[in-house]
């Protein structure tokens, strides 16, 4: 039996036990399309108060804004992962580390945005990402800067730097903030996977690789579709170099298309992602919007992890796969939350929801 195998069993034991235990507790696909439902945001809420989120959402008064219960959902999250790295050890804690790690690219996203946008760091400060490893000290001597160049080398890396160079503080908007988006979450990505690709072996590595691999090429692919939609130049400077199975043949392919049209007609003619990007091209013309690209990864990651926790029982895909499905969930929920504020049908706020089948 393989040392990794082994060190799973003996250390790990108990919380994949927990895990599995966990899972079971998650809100099903019958529970999500009810909430989606609801006439009002106080209705989601009580049907939550008994589950994983019910103590941050009941600290919410009756006149709470939408931004504030996406963020107690989003701490109802963050304080799930951090039970399970307080109760993790070894190698299993430095992976979950690295999960959490992944989060700074979001919180510095969102800063970015935000910032730009000419918020304060209040506003900014009631949404950014609570299971970040960056500090409130930190993003606020952050947010305190104009240069975007200088954060990006202050919170990232010198790859960061590289992959931002055409971007300005001065014409972060519409599209374009998108785009900003897709490039530094992409960088989070791409350490996540990195870390799976260079650091993991045996079944950790065979059962993280997928869902790592495909968070990378779905964004490679959603940033040179956005960069067709506003015509913006030098979208190789913007792409993760890593590749998983969207190799660089695919990329160049991507890139050659005319259009976005084109470059969508390319993507659900790919081999490996045929079957999640079925029919792009008149999702697009429908709803004018690339979140139906995010939906379908999501959805794709949550099949993955289903398969997970049907097979090898003993690997830290065990964790990676509850943590899929957990983020799934509270993303589910704060789609929902918002969607309802907004006053949208159940049937055009379903779409925006990823569900297992």
């Amino acid at each position: 039996m393989p040392s990794d195998t082994i060190s799973h069993l003996v250390r790990d034991n108990y919380l994949i036990a927990r895990l599995r235990g966990k899972r079971s507790h998650l809100l099903g696909r019958q529970q999500l399309v009810a909430l989606s439902e609801s006439k009002s945001q106080t209705e989601i809420i009580g049907l939550l108060a008994e589950g994983s989120y019910g103590p941050e959402l009941s600290k919410l008064g009756s006149e709470s804004s939408t931004i504030e219960t996406e963020r107690a959902v989003r701490l109802g999250y963050a304080e799930s992962v951090m039970s399970l790295i307080r109760a993790s050890a070894g190698d299993t804690h430095e992976f979950l580390m690295q999960y959490r790690r992944r989060s700074d690219a979001y919180a510095i996203a969102g800063l970015v945005v935000f910032k730009a946008q000419g918020k304060t760091w209040e506003e900014y400060l009631a949404t950014r990402q609570p299971l970040a490893l960056m500090n409130e000290q930190e993003l606020h001597r952050l947010y305190s800067n104009d240069d975007l160049s200088t954060i990006a080398r202050e919170a990232g890396d010198r790859h960061l730097v590289e992959r931002l160079k055409g971007f300005a503080m001065t014409d972060i908007e519409g599209e374009k903030a998108s785009l900003l988006r897709d490039v530094i979450n992409g960088w989070g990505e791409e350490r996540f996977y990195k870390y799976i690709n260079e650091k993991l072996s045996g079944p950790d590595r065979e059962n993280c690789l997928p869902i790592a691999g495909s968070a990378i090429d779905i964004a490679n692919l959603t940033i040179i579709v956005r960069s067709k939609i506003i015509g913006a130049s030098g979208i190789k400077d913007h792409l993760i170099p890593s590749h998983w199975k969207l190799n660089q043949r695919a990329i160049d392919q991507l890139l050659a298309a005319t259009d976005v049209t084109q470059a969508l007609d390319v993507a659900a003619s790919h081999e490996y992602y045929s079957r999640i990007l079925s029919g792009a091209r008149q999702k697009y013309e429908e709803s004018k919007s690339l979140s139906f690209i995010e939906v379908a990864l999501r959805r794709y990651q949550l099949d993955l992890s289903r398969r997970v926790f049907l097979g090898f029982p003993y690997s830290v895909g065990i964790v990676l796969a509850f943590l899929i499905l957990k983020e799934n969930e509270a993303r589910n929920v704060a789609a929902v939350l918002a969607g309802v504020a907004a006053g949208l049908p159940a049937d055009e706020l379903r779409p925006l929801l990823a569900l297992q089948e």
